[in-house]
């Protein structure tokens, strides 16, 4: 799993570690890691007070202009603190999307399909109505302009 993070961080300039505050609410902050040693760890530069030593993740994705040639991966992990100030030590490598691989592509929106209609069944809602006519219309006008 190590040599994947490694592989996979070198192409992305930053990254959004996640993890809890003191109240446990969600925390982010865009950060460079970088391999810590020998030790198969990522240091990382937390602001004082944002985020509590637990479990955290290590985001990396980009895409175009257009939100297109979108590309990603997750890293599971626990956050610490030590004398030289927070390590994220990773569990899990959770692949994301890939645009020059069009099966990561529709297995990303199978699994969030299929997450999306458990999450609406679990609590009994409808599945939300989108105003296509509406966003078609204020991309008609906004292509207009330009």
């Amino acid at each position: 799993m190590w040599d994947k993070i490694l592989t996979n961080l070198r192409q992305f300039p930053t990254a959004i570690l996640s993890g809890v505050d003191a109240d446990g609410y969600p925390a982010s902050v865009r950060c460079r890691p970088y391999a810590e040693g020998d030790q198969q760890a990522l240091r990382v530069q937390v602001p004082d007070g944002l985020v509590q030593p637990g479990p955290a993740s290590i985001l990396c994705h980009s895409h175009d202009d257009l939100i297109d040639k979108q590309r990603s991966f997750l890293v599971r992990g626990v956050l610490a603190q030590d004398g030289q100030g927070w390590l994220f030590r990773p569990t899990e490598f959770v692949n994301g999307l890939d645009a020059g691989n069009p099966l990561a592509l529709m297995t990303f929106v199978g699994t969030s399909r299929r997450a999306a209609a458990a999450y609406l069944a679990k609590r009994g809602l409808p599945r939300p109505r989108i105003p296509w006519d509406e966003i078609n219309a204020v991309k008609k006008q906004a292509l207009q302009k330009t």
